[in-house]
């Protein structure tokens, strides 16, 4: 039988493997690491020079990207593009109204035919 004393030893052993995965996950997805290994840079070197070298290479994509931000921040100064541009969407509520109200009269009158 396992005594409290060998448990207690077990799950400090699972403990300190956890604190160990733990700070070596903490490790490669720090902001530092992520850079350099999605840049190929150091995040301690300039890293303006090389995003420049990039929109230089790939001017569609870089127009693209600068087109999305740009959508975004607009978008969050003036609200919803659909009210920026006057834009509402059509009113349904309206319609599905004059819908029940029409089959309520149809379901009355057809409860009076049956009763005559």
């Amino acid at each position: 039988m396992v005594s409290s004393a060998q448990l207690e030893r077990k799950a400090e052993r699972a403990r300190e493997r956890l604190s160990d995965k733990l700070a070596d996950l903490r490790y490669h997805v720090s902001p530092t690491t992520v850079m350099s290994d999605l840049l190929g840079v150091n995040p301690r070197d300039d890293v303006l020079p090389l995003l420049a070298k990039q929109a230089r290479n790939n001017p569609i994509a870089s127009l693209l990207i600068a087109a999305g931000v740009g959508w975004l921040i607009f978008s969050e100064v003036r609200g919803p593009i659909s009210k920026t541009l006057g834009l509402t969407a059509p009113r349904r509520t309206a319609k599905r109204g004059r819908k029940k109200k029409r089959n309520a009269r149809n379901s009355k009158a057809m409860a009076g035919s049956r009763s005559r």
